[in-house]
Protein backbone atom coordinates (compact mmCIF):
# COMPACT_ATOMS: atom_id res chain seq x y z
CA UNK A 1 0.00 0.00 0.00
CA UNK A 2 1.24 3.39 -1.24
CA UNK A 3 0.38 7.18 0.02
CA UNK A 4 -2.25 7.08 -2.52
CA UNK A 5 -4.09 10.10 -3.12
CA UNK A 6 -6.80 10.95 -0.80
CA UNK A 7 -10.25 11.56 -1.80
CA UNK A 8 -10.68 15.28 -1.94
CA UNK A 9 -12.45 15.43 1.47
CA UNK A 10 -9.63 14.77 3.50
CA UNK A 11 -8.16 18.12 1.72
CA UNK A 12 -8.29 20.53 4.35
CA UNK A 13 -9.30 23.63 2.77
CA UNK A 14 -10.28 26.76 4.66
CA UNK A 15 -10.89 30.78 4.00
CA UNK A 16 -8.25 32.22 6.64
CA UNK A 17 3.62 27.83 20.59
CA UNK A 18 5.83 25.92 20.66
CA UNK A 19 8.96 24.89 22.72
CA UNK A 20 13.78 26.86 22.21
CA UNK A 21 27.62 38.13 13.62
CA UNK A 22 26.72 39.80 10.00
CA UNK A 23 26.08 39.04 6.59
CA UNK A 24 29.59 37.62 5.55
CA UNK A 25 32.18 40.27 4.65
CA UNK A 26 29.36 42.67 5.81
CA UNK A 27 30.21 45.56 8.76
CA UNK A 28 30.14 44.81 12.67
CA UNK A 29 27.12 47.77 13.03
CA UNK A 30 23.96 46.52 13.00
CA UNK A 31 21.17 47.88 10.37
CA UNK A 32 17.90 49.00 10.89
CA UNK A 33 15.20 47.20 9.74
CA UNK A 34 13.94 48.31 7.05
CA UNK A 35 10.58 50.01 6.14
CA UNK A 36 8.37 47.89 3.61
CA UNK A 37 6.16 49.64 0.67
CA UNK A 38 2.61 48.36 1.99
CA UNK A 39 1.81 46.56 -0.95
CA UNK A 40 -1.42 44.01 -1.16
CA UNK A 41 -0.06 40.08 -0.97
CA UNK A 42 -0.23 38.75 -4.63
CA UNK A 43 0.00 35.55 -6.11
CA UNK A 44 2.88 35.28 -8.65
CA UNK A 45 2.25 33.68 -12.02
CA UNK A 46 3.45 30.04 -12.34
CA UNK A 47 6.14 29.73 -15.59
CA UNK A 48 4.40 26.87 -16.81
CA UNK A 49 1.72 24.63 -16.40
CA UNK A 50 3.02 21.78 -14.21
CA UNK A 51 0.85 18.49 -14.23
CA UNK A 52 0.99 17.11 -10.79
CA UNK A 53 3.12 14.14 -11.19
CA UNK A 54 3.68 10.99 -8.64
CA UNK A 55 7.26 9.56 -8.16
CA UNK A 56 8.84 6.54 -5.87
CA UNK A 57 10.66 7.20 -2.69
CA UNK A 58 11.93 4.61 -0.58
CA UNK A 59 10.86 1.30 -0.60
CA UNK A 60 7.22 0.96 -0.26
CA UNK A 61 6.16 4.95 -0.44
CA UNK A 62 4.88 6.68 -3.74
CA UNK A 63 4.81 10.52 -2.97
CA UNK A 64 2.83 12.51 -5.28
CA UNK A 65 3.01 16.88 -5.93
CA UNK A 66 -0.60 18.38 -5.30
CA UNK A 67 -2.39 19.19 -1.79
CA UNK A 68 -3.41 16.19 -0.35
CA UNK A 69 -2.04 15.40 3.20
CA UNK A 70 -1.54 11.76 4.44
CA UNK A 71 -3.41 11.10 6.91
CA UNK A 72 -1.69 8.29 8.33
CA UNK A 73 1.49 6.06 7.86
CA UNK A 74 1.17 3.73 5.19
CA UNK A 75 3.39 0.59 5.53
CA UNK A 76 6.02 2.46 6.87
CA UNK A 77 8.80 0.04 8.15
CA UNK A 78 12.16 1.82 7.97
CA UNK A 79 13.22 5.41 8.50
CA UNK A 80 13.58 5.91 4.66
CA UNK A 81 9.38 5.58 4.48
CA UNK A 82 9.18 7.90 7.51
CA UNK A 83 11.40 10.42 6.17
CA UNK A 84 9.00 10.05 2.95
CA UNK A 85 6.19 10.84 4.38
CA UNK A 86 7.59 13.28 5.65
CA UNK A 87 8.46 14.72 2.92
CA UNK A 88 4.57 14.20 1.68
CA UNK A 89 3.12 16.43 4.28
CA UNK A 90 5.60 18.92 3.00
CA UNK A 91 4.59 18.74 0.21
CA UNK A 92 1.55 19.12 0.51
CA UNK A 93 0.82 21.32 3.42
CA UNK A 94 2.94 24.04 1.53
CA UNK A 95 0.75 23.78 -1.41
CA UNK A 96 -0.67 27.07 -2.68
CA UNK A 97 -4.20 27.96 -1.65
CA UNK A 98 -4.78 29.26 -4.95
CA UNK A 99 -5.02 25.84 -6.46
CA UNK A 100 -6.58 24.00 -3.62
CA UNK A 101 -9.73 23.74 -5.87
CA UNK A 102 -7.85 21.89 -8.83
CA UNK A 103 -8.69 25.07 -10.55
CA UNK A 104 -5.88 27.45 -11.58
CA UNK A 105 -2.69 26.31 -11.29
CA UNK A 106 -0.97 28.64 -9.17
CA UNK A 107 2.42 26.50 -9.79
CA UNK A 108 4.28 25.28 -6.58
CA UNK A 109 7.13 27.38 -5.05
CA UNK A 110 7.28 29.96 -7.85
CA UNK A 111 9.85 32.69 -7.16
CA UNK A 112 8.01 35.64 -5.39
CA UNK A 113 5.05 34.06 -4.96
CA UNK A 114 3.60 35.53 -1.60
CA UNK A 115 -0.05 33.97 -1.99
CA UNK A 116 -0.70 31.80 1.23
CA UNK A 117 0.15 27.39 1.27
CA UNK A 118 -2.76 25.48 2.64
CA UNK A 119 -1.28 25.69 6.28
CA UNK A 120 -1.37 29.01 6.53
CA UNK A 121 -5.20 29.35 5.82
CA UNK A 122 -5.33 27.60 9.52
CA UNK A 123 -6.35 29.23 12.14
CA UNK A 124 -3.61 31.15 14.30
CA UNK A 125 -3.57 29.44 18.29
CA UNK A 126 -3.72 33.51 19.28
CA UNK A 127 -7.27 32.87 17.64
CA UNK A 128 -7.88 29.89 19.43
CA UNK A 129 -6.74 30.80 22.86
CA UNK A 130 -8.13 34.41 23.33
CA UNK A 131 -6.62 36.86 26.28
CA UNK A 132 -10.73 36.27 28.11
CA UNK A 133 -10.77 32.65 27.78
CA UNK A 134 -13.67 33.13 25.56
CA UNK A 135 -14.57 30.57 22.70
CA UNK A 136 -12.64 31.49 19.12
CA UNK A 137 -13.74 32.34 15.74
CA UNK A 138 -15.57 29.93 13.87
CA UNK A 139 -13.02 27.95 11.68
CA UNK A 140 -11.89 29.95 8.67
CA UNK A 141 -12.48 33.52 10.08
CA UNK A 142 -9.21 35.64 9.19
CA UNK A 143 -7.22 37.19 11.43
CA UNK A 144 -8.38 41.10 11.96
CA UNK A 145 -5.67 43.44 12.78
CA UNK A 146 -6.79 46.39 14.84
CA UNK A 147 -6.89 49.48 13.71
CA UNK A 148 -4.07 51.38 15.77
CA UNK A 149 -1.88 48.79 14.63
CA UNK A 150 -2.84 49.45 11.01
CA UNK A 151 -2.10 53.15 10.64
CA UNK A 152 1.10 53.05 12.35
CA UNK A 153 2.12 50.21 9.28
CA UNK A 154 0.39 52.32 6.92
CA UNK A 155 -2.20 49.72 5.77
CA UNK A 156 -5.65 49.65 4.97
CA UNK A 157 -7.64 46.88 6.15
CA UNK A 158 -7.95 45.81 2.39
CA UNK A 159 -4.19 45.88 1.97
CA UNK A 160 -3.56 44.03 5.10
CA UNK A 161 -5.75 41.48 4.21
CA UNK A 162 -3.91 37.63 4.01
CA UNK A 163 -1.03 39.55 6.30
CA UNK A 164 1.21 37.14 8.43
CA UNK A 165 0.44 39.25 12.16
CA UNK A 166 3.58 37.94 13.78
CA UNK A 167 4.44 39.16 17.17
CA UNK A 168 6.02 35.88 19.12
CA UNK A 169 9.65 36.68 19.16
CA UNK A 170 10.25 32.76 20.06
CA UNK A 171 9.49 29.34 19.72
CA UNK A 172 6.84 29.56 22.37
CA UNK A 173 6.94 31.52 25.88
CA UNK A 174 7.84 30.61 28.94
CA UNK A 175 4.77 31.18 31.10
CA UNK A 176 2.74 30.41 27.84
CA UNK A 177 1.33 33.95 27.50
CA UNK A 178 1.22 34.36 24.14
CA UNK A 179 2.45 38.43 24.84
CA UNK A 180 5.46 37.29 26.55
CA UNK A 181 8.57 37.44 24.91
CA UNK A 182 10.40 35.35 27.70
CA UNK A 183 11.57 32.30 26.66
CA UNK A 184 10.78 27.71 27.60
CA UNK A 185 14.70 27.57 27.16
CA UNK A 186 17.04 28.67 28.51
CA UNK A 187 14.82 29.41 31.46
CA UNK A 188 17.51 31.75 32.96
CA UNK A 189 17.02 34.29 30.24
CA UNK A 190 16.31 35.57 26.44
CA UNK A 191 16.65 33.19 23.72
CA UNK A 192 15.27 34.99 20.61
CA UNK A 193 16.92 34.68 17.78
CA UNK A 194 19.01 37.47 16.06
CA UNK A 195 19.25 37.65 11.56
CA UNK A 196 22.13 38.38 10.33
CA UNK A 197 20.22 41.45 8.52
CA UNK A 198 19.49 43.15 11.98
CA UNK A 199 16.03 41.50 12.47
CA UNK A 200 14.40 39.58 14.34
CA UNK A 201 13.10 35.91 13.32
CA UNK A 202 9.45 35.52 14.26
CA UNK A 203 7.16 32.68 15.07
CA UNK A 204 3.62 31.06 14.21
CA UNK A 205 1.77 28.30 15.52
CA UNK A 206 -1.10 26.89 13.21
CA UNK A 207 -3.40 24.24 13.75
CA UNK A 208 -5.55 21.73 11.48
CA UNK A 209 -9.55 22.03 11.62
CA UNK A 210 -9.63 18.51 13.50
CA UNK A 211 -7.52 19.94 16.31
CA UNK A 212 -9.57 23.34 16.19
CA UNK A 213 -12.91 21.33 16.35
CA UNK A 214 -11.63 18.99 19.42
CA UNK A 215 -10.52 22.00 21.55
CA UNK A 216 -13.90 24.37 20.36
CA UNK A 217 -15.97 21.43 20.77
CA UNK A 218 -14.46 20.41 24.24
CA UNK A 219 -13.90 24.02 25.36
CA UNK A 220 -10.93 23.45 25.84
CA UNK A 221 -10.11 27.20 25.13
CA UNK A 222 -10.45 28.05 28.54
CA UNK A 223 -8.60 26.72 31.30
CA UNK A 224 -11.39 25.95 33.64
CA UNK A 225 -12.75 23.69 31.24
CA UNK A 226 -9.34 21.75 30.99
CA UNK A 227 -9.14 21.05 34.72
CA UNK A 228 -13.15 20.25 34.84
CA UNK A 229 -12.72 17.86 31.99
CA UNK A 230 -9.47 16.24 33.99
CA UNK A 231 -11.16 16.16 37.36
CA UNK A 232 -14.41 14.30 35.35
CA UNK A 233 -11.51 11.72 34.05
CA UNK A 234 -11.64 12.36 30.75
CA UNK A 235 -7.67 12.34 29.29
CA UNK A 236 -6.97 15.56 27.04
CA UNK A 237 -6.30 12.70 23.41
CA UNK A 238 -5.66 14.24 20.34
CA UNK A 239 -8.28 13.14 16.88
CA UNK A 240 -5.75 10.88 15.20
CA UNK A 241 -5.68 10.66 11.52
CA UNK A 242 -6.58 7.34 9.83
CA UNK A 243 -7.60 5.94 6.26
CA UNK A 244 -11.24 5.99 7.12
CA UNK A 245 -13.03 8.79 5.51
CA UNK A 246 -12.75 12.66 6.58
CA UNK A 247 -9.86 11.44 8.86
CA UNK A 248 -7.40 13.95 8.76
CA UNK A 249 -6.34 14.16 12.82
CA UNK A 250 -4.68 16.75 14.57
CA UNK A 251 -1.70 18.58 13.07
CA UNK A 252 0.16 21.86 14.02
CA UNK A 253 2.76 23.42 12.51
CA UNK A 254 5.75 25.78 13.92
CA UNK A 255 7.18 28.56 11.57
CA UNK A 256 10.06 30.51 11.75
CA UNK A 257 10.08 33.45 9.56
CA UNK A 258 13.09 35.87 9.14
CA UNK A 259 12.39 39.37 7.82
CA UNK A 260 13.35 40.38 4.29
CA UNK A 261 15.18 44.49 4.15
CA UNK A 262 15.17 44.07 0.44
CA UNK A 263 12.67 41.89 -1.06
CA UNK A 264 13.58 42.68 -4.80
CA UNK A 265 16.70 41.39 -4.12
CA UNK A 266 17.71 37.92 -6.17
CA UNK A 267 19.44 36.30 -3.01
CA UNK A 268 15.50 35.88 -1.89
CA UNK A 269 14.14 33.77 -5.07
CA UNK A 270 15.35 30.79 -2.98
CA UNK A 271 12.86 31.32 -0.34
CA UNK A 272 8.96 30.74 0.71
CA UNK A 273 8.22 35.07 0.61
CA UNK A 274 5.04 36.20 2.53
CA UNK A 275 3.67 39.55 3.20
CA UNK A 276 3.50 40.22 7.47
CA UNK A 277 2.43 42.75 9.94
CA UNK A 278 5.48 42.63 12.63
CA UNK A 279 6.22 44.66 16.02
CA UNK A 280 9.40 46.89 16.50
CA UNK A 281 10.98 45.09 19.40
CA UNK A 282 11.86 48.38 21.13
CA UNK A 283 8.87 50.58 20.04
CA UNK A 284 6.44 48.31 20.30
CA UNK A 285 5.63 49.95 16.75
CA UNK A 286 3.65 48.03 13.78
CA UNK A 287 5.41 48.18 10.77
CA UNK A 288 4.51 46.28 6.75
CA UNK A 289 7.19 43.50 5.72
CA UNK A 290 8.44 40.97 3.72
CA UNK A 291 9.42 37.71 5.78
CA UNK A 292 11.03 34.59 4.52
CA UNK A 293 10.46 31.32 5.81
CA UNK A 294 13.34 29.68 7.52
CA UNK A 295 12.20 26.73 9.56
CA UNK A 296 9.22 24.40 10.11
CA UNK A 297 8.06 21.54 12.67
CA UNK A 298 5.16 19.22 11.77
CA UNK A 299 3.30 16.91 14.41
CA UNK A 300 0.89 14.81 13.53
CA UNK A 301 -1.63 12.61 15.52
CA UNK A 302 -2.91 9.55 14.06
CA UNK A 303 -4.01 6.14 14.38
CA UNK A 304 -0.50 4.30 13.99
CA UNK A 305 1.50 6.96 15.82
CA UNK A 306 -0.98 8.17 18.78
CA UNK A 307 2.56 9.39 20.51
CA UNK A 308 2.69 12.13 16.93
CA UNK A 309 5.04 11.72 14.15
CA UNK A 310 7.40 14.85 14.44
CA UNK A 311 9.63 15.97 11.54
CA UNK A 312 11.24 19.18 10.95
CA UNK A 313 12.59 21.39 7.94
CA UNK A 314 14.85 24.36 7.60
CA UNK A 315 16.15 26.40 4.38
CA UNK A 316 19.68 25.23 3.32
CA UNK A 317 21.07 28.78 4.26
CA UNK A 318 20.71 28.80 7.74
CA UNK A 319 23.70 28.01 9.24
CA UNK A 320 26.89 25.61 8.62
CA UNK A 321 28.09 22.73 10.53
CA UNK A 322 29.84 23.89 13.54
CA UNK A 323 34.01 23.64 13.02
CA UNK A 324 33.08 23.14 9.21
CA UNK A 325 34.34 25.33 6.28
CA UNK A 326 31.50 28.16 5.91
CA UNK A 327 32.24 28.55 2.04
CA UNK A 328 30.65 31.44 0.24
CA UNK A 329 27.37 30.90 1.54
CA UNK A 330 25.73 34.17 2.28
CA UNK A 331 24.39 32.29 5.75
CA UNK A 332 20.57 33.65 7.32
CA UNK A 333 22.87 33.39 11.20
CA UNK A 334 26.08 33.00 10.75
CA UNK A 335 29.13 35.37 9.21
CA UNK A 336 32.97 34.27 9.52
CA UNK A 337 33.91 37.75 10.08
CA UNK A 338 31.69 38.51 13.00
CA UNK A 339 32.45 41.05 15.62
CA UNK A 340 31.48 41.22 19.39
CA UNK A 341 28.88 43.85 19.96
CA UNK A 342 28.59 45.90 23.21
CA UNK A 343 25.18 47.36 24.12
CA UNK A 344 23.87 49.41 26.54
CA UNK A 345 20.66 48.10 27.85
CA UNK A 346 17.70 48.91 30.94
CA UNK A 347 18.61 47.11 33.65
CA UNK A 348 15.30 45.21 33.53
CA UNK A 349 15.98 44.10 30.20
CA UNK A 350 19.24 42.56 30.64
CA UNK A 351 19.47 38.44 30.98
CA UNK A 352 20.90 39.00 34.86
CA UNK A 353 18.09 42.08 35.51
CA UNK A 354 21.09 44.34 36.49
CA UNK A 355 23.52 44.77 33.87
CA UNK A 356 23.65 47.86 32.20
CA UNK A 357 25.87 46.99 29.60
CA UNK A 358 25.89 44.18 27.42
CA UNK A 359 28.18 41.81 24.90
CA UNK A 360 26.89 40.09 22.26
CA UNK A 361 29.99 37.63 20.99
CA UNK A 362 30.71 35.65 18.36
CA UNK A 363 30.58 32.00 20.06
CA UNK A 364 27.80 30.31 18.22
CA UNK A 365 25.16 29.14 19.94
CA UNK A 366 25.22 31.57 22.62
CA UNK A 367 22.02 32.51 24.25
CA UNK A 368 21.43 36.25 23.68
CA UNK A 369 22.42 38.37 27.08
CA UNK A 370 19.27 40.97 26.80
CA UNK A 371 15.63 40.35 26.42
CA UNK A 372 13.57 42.48 23.73
CA UNK A 373 10.33 44.03 24.25
CA UNK A 374 8.78 46.97 24.82
CA UNK A 375 11.72 49.65 25.64
CA UNK A 376 14.64 47.13 25.22
CA UNK A 377 17.18 47.19 22.44
CA UNK A 378 16.34 45.98 18.91
CA UNK A 379 17.78 42.35 18.00
CA UNK A 380 21.38 41.85 17.61
CA UNK A 381 22.36 39.30 15.09
CA UNK A 382 23.27 35.86 16.90
CA UNK A 383 26.28 33.50 15.78
CA UNK A 384 24.81 29.91 14.83
CA UNK A 385 25.99 26.55 13.70
CA UNK A 386 24.66 23.11 13.27
CA UNK A 387 25.89 20.57 16.11
CA UNK A 388 24.42 17.89 14.80
CA UNK A 389 24.83 17.59 11.13
CA UNK A 390 21.76 17.00 8.61
CA UNK A 391 20.60 13.52 9.24
CA UNK A 392 22.36 11.17 6.39
CA UNK A 393 18.99 8.60 5.78
CA UNK A 394 16.73 12.37 5.32
CA UNK A 395 19.57 13.90 3.31
CA UNK A 396 19.20 11.20 0.76
CA UNK A 397 15.24 11.61 0.71
CA UNK A 398 15.29 14.94 0.34
CA UNK A 399 17.77 14.27 -2.67
CA UNK A 400 15.61 12.22 -3.98
CA UNK A 401 12.57 14.59 -3.90
CA UNK A 402 14.24 17.18 -5.14
CA UNK A 403 15.16 15.71 -8.14
CA UNK A 404 11.67 15.21 -8.88
CA UNK A 405 10.91 18.27 -7.90
CA UNK A 406 13.05 20.16 -10.11
CA UNK A 407 11.71 18.25 -13.12
CA UNK A 408 8.31 19.03 -12.32
CA UNK A 409 8.67 22.39 -10.69
CA UNK A 410 12.14 24.28 -12.10
CA UNK A 411 13.34 26.75 -10.53
CA UNK A 412 10.98 26.10 -6.93
CA UNK A 413 11.42 27.73 -3.96
CA UNK A 414 10.72 24.26 -1.81
CA UNK A 415 14.24 23.24 -3.65
CA UNK A 416 16.12 25.23 -1.37
CA UNK A 417 14.61 23.50 1.97
CA UNK A 418 15.54 20.33 3.48
CA UNK A 419 14.73 17.75 6.08
CA UNK A 420 16.55 17.52 9.24
CA UNK A 421 14.86 14.23 10.67
CA UNK A 422 11.65 12.55 11.34
CA UNK A 423 11.09 10.89 14.64
CA UNK A 424 8.66 8.45 15.06
CA UNK A 425 8.09 4.83 17.00
CA UNK A 426 8.32 1.49 15.91
CA UNK A 427 6.46 0.47 18.62
CA UNK A 428 4.23 3.59 20.15
CA UNK A 429 2.92 3.85 23.55
CA UNK A 430 -0.86 3.47 23.56
CA UNK A 431 -3.20 6.95 24.19
CA UNK A 432 -3.65 7.62 28.00
CA UNK A 433 -7.63 6.22 28.63
CA UNK A 434 -7.59 8.73 31.98
CA UNK A 435 -5.78 12.28 32.73
CA UNK A 436 -2.37 11.43 33.23
CA UNK A 437 0.23 13.28 34.99
CA UNK A 438 3.66 14.51 32.86
CA UNK A 439 5.89 13.33 31.16
CA UNK A 440 4.25 10.85 28.92
CA UNK A 441 5.79 7.67 27.41
CA UNK A 442 7.18 7.52 24.13
CA UNK A 443 8.50 3.97 23.19
CA UNK A 444 10.68 2.81 21.14
CA UNK A 445 11.95 6.10 19.44
CA UNK A 446 12.69 5.97 15.83
CA UNK A 447 15.81 7.06 15.54
CA UNK A 448 17.20 6.70 18.85
CA UNK A 449 16.59 8.25 21.59
CA UNK A 450 19.95 9.18 21.71
CA UNK A 451 20.52 10.98 18.60
CA UNK A 452 20.09 15.01 18.94
CA UNK A 453 17.64 16.26 16.70
CA UNK A 454 17.10 20.37 15.86
CA UNK A 455 16.13 22.76 13.61
CA UNK A 456 18.78 25.30 14.27
CA UNK A 457 15.79 28.19 14.36
CA UNK A 458 13.75 26.71 16.67
CA UNK A 459 16.44 24.70 19.10
CA UNK A 460 18.81 27.32 18.61
CA UNK A 461 20.09 26.95 22.33
CA UNK A 462 19.49 23.42 23.07
CA UNK A 463 20.62 20.99 20.14
CA UNK A 464 22.52 18.29 21.64
CA UNK A 465 20.94 18.13 25.53
CA UNK A 466 18.73 18.84 27.27
CA UNK A 467 16.62 18.95 30.88
CA UNK A 468 13.12 19.32 31.44
CA UNK A 469 13.53 18.09 35.17
CA UNK A 470 14.09 14.24 34.13
CA UNK A 471 17.35 14.90 33.96
CA UNK A 472 19.67 15.51 30.78
CA UNK A 473 19.14 13.58 27.46
CA UNK A 474 19.82 13.88 23.87
CA UNK A 475 17.66 17.00 22.48
CA UNK A 476 15.04 16.19 20.73
CA UNK A 477 11.32 16.58 20.17
CA UNK A 478 9.99 14.32 22.97
CA UNK A 479 12.53 15.56 25.86
CA UNK A 480 10.32 18.90 25.63
CA UNK A 481 6.74 18.05 24.55
CA UNK A 482 6.35 14.92 26.92
CA UNK A 483 6.03 17.45 29.79
CA UNK A 484 3.91 19.38 28.13
CA UNK A 485 0.61 20.06 29.93
CA UNK A 486 -2.92 21.84 30.21
CA UNK A 487 -3.14 25.15 31.85
CA UNK A 488 -2.87 25.13 35.77
CA UNK A 489 -0.77 23.55 38.62
CA UNK A 490 -2.65 20.20 38.22
CA UNK A 491 0.33 18.60 35.75
CA UNK A 492 -1.57 16.65 33.85
CA UNK A 493 -0.33 15.77 30.32
CA UNK A 494 -1.66 17.75 27.59
CA UNK A 495 -0.90 14.69 24.93
CA UNK A 496 2.53 16.06 24.17
CA UNK A 497 1.07 19.71 22.64
CA UNK A 498 1.79 22.62 24.53
CA UNK A 499 -0.64 24.93 22.99
CA UNK A 500 -3.34 24.33 25.82
CA UNK A 501 -0.93 25.94 27.63
CA UNK A 502 -1.97 28.88 26.08
CA UNK A 503 -5.42 28.88 27.87
CA UNK A 504 -6.99 31.73 29.71
CA UNK A 505 -9.62 32.01 32.37
CA UNK A 506 -8.28 29.78 34.70
CA UNK A 507 -9.64 30.08 38.45
CA UNK A 508 -7.29 32.92 41.07
CA UNK A 509 -6.86 30.17 43.45
CA UNK A 510 -5.60 27.77 41.16
CA UNK A 511 -3.29 30.28 39.16
CA UNK A 512 -0.65 28.69 37.72
CA UNK A 513 2.83 28.81 39.38
CA UNK A 514 5.91 30.05 37.02
CA UNK A 515 6.98 26.49 34.49
CA UNK A 516 10.52 27.04 34.94
CA UNK A 517 12.40 24.76 37.24
CA UNK A 518 14.99 27.10 37.94
CA UNK A 519 14.21 30.35 40.11
CA UNK A 520 17.37 32.69 38.85
CA UNK A 521 17.58 36.46 39.49
CA UNK A 522 16.79 36.93 35.63
CA UNK A 523 13.71 34.48 36.14
CA UNK A 524 12.60 37.15 39.34
CA UNK A 525 13.78 40.49 37.40
CA UNK A 526 11.41 38.90 34.27
CA UNK A 527 8.60 38.71 36.84
CA UNK A 528 9.35 42.11 37.87
CA UNK A 529 9.61 43.87 34.89
CA UNK A 530 8.53 41.52 32.24
CA UNK A 531 9.18 42.68 28.62
CA UNK A 532 6.41 42.28 26.40
CA UNK A 533 4.95 41.95 22.96
CA UNK A 534 1.99 44.25 22.28
CA UNK A 535 -0.73 41.94 21.50
CA UNK A 536 -2.58 42.94 17.45
CA UNK A 537 -5.12 40.83 16.86
CA UNK A 538 -8.40 41.87 17.50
Amino acid sequence: MTLSRIPPALSLVAVLSLTAGCLKNAPSSEPGPVREEAATPRVAEAPGAAVPSSFSCGNTQTLQFGPDIPPDFSQVSSQVDADCFAWQQFIALNWPSASMDGGVDAGFGTAGDLGAVQWQTWMDVAQVFLPDGGPPPAWGTAPQVDPACLAEAGLTRVEAKGRLALTVASKFAEQFDPNSSAQAFPFSGPAWLGAQNGTNVWYDVRISQPEFDYVVDAGLYNAANQMAQADAGVALVLPQGSFQPNTLGAIETKSAWMEVSTPTDARWNRYKLAPAVVLDPSTQKCRAATVALVGLHIIHATQSQPTLIWSTFEHVDNAPNHNADAGSTQWNFYNSQCQPRTLSVPANCSADGGATQVTVGCTPNTPPPYFIGDGCPAPSAVQVTRLTPIDKTAAEVTATVQQHLRQAYPGSVWENYLLVNTLWSTGPSPSPTKPKKAPLPFAAPTPSGSLPIANTTMETYIQQTADFGQGARASNCIVCHASATIQGPSGIASDFSFIFGLAQGLPPANQAALKSKRVTPAIKAGQLHPPRMRRILQ
